[in-house]
């Protein structure tokens, strides 16, 4: 009898199943305003604190290292990621990774700074967008723990699309003053009489986490339309006092001065400016309750002087209850 030891042995695939493994799933509970990851756990809990979220992820390397205690939960934090319209958890040293890579400035009115060339009187225009500020941090896709990385200045480089080393000139942006103002308007006597430059004109920046716009118009703000999103500051009204409950962890991640001034006006007519508050801005850190006495008893609304914050009142369908 000859054996052919060739042949390989078959076990049945009847006989021998692979075994499917089913991918475990876990819950991670974070605080919706700080995005500081609180809990993780196997199983979804009920939530109490309108505050806390919980977001539902695969089990991945990340989770098996803060299961095996090589990684603290105070290290981890929740964020908007724009490529996959999700939220994923992440490392806070990876948030940095690209952080000094250089961008160009792009054609997309959904920034909210936009530089714009005006070929007449020959300026470029810096505009801070204060609607797409807000509804791009109502809607979370950028976080508070993102605007903490902002800088308190920024460069930004006009060079030729085509030759790259070709310097037109720098521009140096005041962030807090941008927030507060608007507007920043740089004298720029190269800019030609043809607006058809800007084809071949290009602006790159540092990557903070955030775009530039460039344009040869002026941007026209919309109305924004931000009800039941997220709030920079709820208020709430109960007979003569006011409460004004800040959702800031740090009121300098928006560009606020010392002050703040808040305007609360007749909530049957808008027109009917009531009283002017000022409030330290550092009393609004750390998610503080301000508590105020009005000089009367007719139902207010409220607006400041910082067309980026979103203020909801609390007595409305608001994103976030006293």
């Amino acid at each position: 009898m000859v054996v052919n030891n060739d042949i390989e042995f078959d076990i049945q695939k009847t006989i021998l199943k692979k075994k499917k493994v089913k991918s475990r799933k876990f819950y991670v509970e974070f605080d919706k305003l700080t995005y500081q990851v609180m809990g993780i756990a196997p199983y979804e809990t009920t939530l109490a604190d309108p505050r806390r979220s919980n977001l539902e992820l695969d089990e991945n390397e990340l989770l098996n290292e803060i299961f095996y205690k090589k990684l603290p939960l105070h290290k981890l934090r929740i964020r908007y990621d724009a490529e996959t319209d999700t939220k994923i958890l992440f490392k806070h040293r990876e948030h940095r990774t690209w952080e000094f890579d250089y961008i160009y400035g792009e054609n997309n009115d959904k920034n909210f700074i936009h530089l714009y060339c005006d070929f007449v009187r020959k300026n470029i225009n810096v505009n801070f967008i204060y609607d797409n500020f807000k509804q791009e941090y109502t809607k979370e896709k950028l976080t508070e723990f993102q605007l903490s990385t902002m800088p308190e200045q920024m460069d930004i480089y006009c060079i030729d699309k085509q030759e790259p080393s070709m310097l037109y000139d720098k521009l140096i942006i005041n962030i807090k003053e941008l927030f507060l103002n608007q507007d920043q308007t740089f004298s720029c006597r190269w800019l030609p009489n043809n607006p058809e430059f800007i084809d071949k004109l290009a602006i790159i920046h540092y990557n903070h986490n955030f775009k530039i716009t460039i344009d040869k118009e002026p941007y026209f703000v919309p109305v924004a339309y931000a009800k039941n999103l997220k709030p920079t500051i709820i208020y709430k009204q109960t007979k003569n006092k006011l409460q004004i409950q800040s959702i800031m962890e740090n009121t300098k991640n928006f560009n606020l001065n010392n002050d703040i001034t808040f305007y609360t006006y007749n909530k049957s007519d808008p027109s009917q400016i009531l009283e002017q508050i000022t409030v330290n801005t550092a009393d609004l850190n750390n998610f503080n309750l301000v508590e105020l006495k009005l000089k009367s008893t007719t139902p207010v609304q409220m607006i400041s002087n910082y067309q980026h914050l979103h203020i909801e009142d609390s007595n409305d369908n608001a994103y976030y209850k006293f």
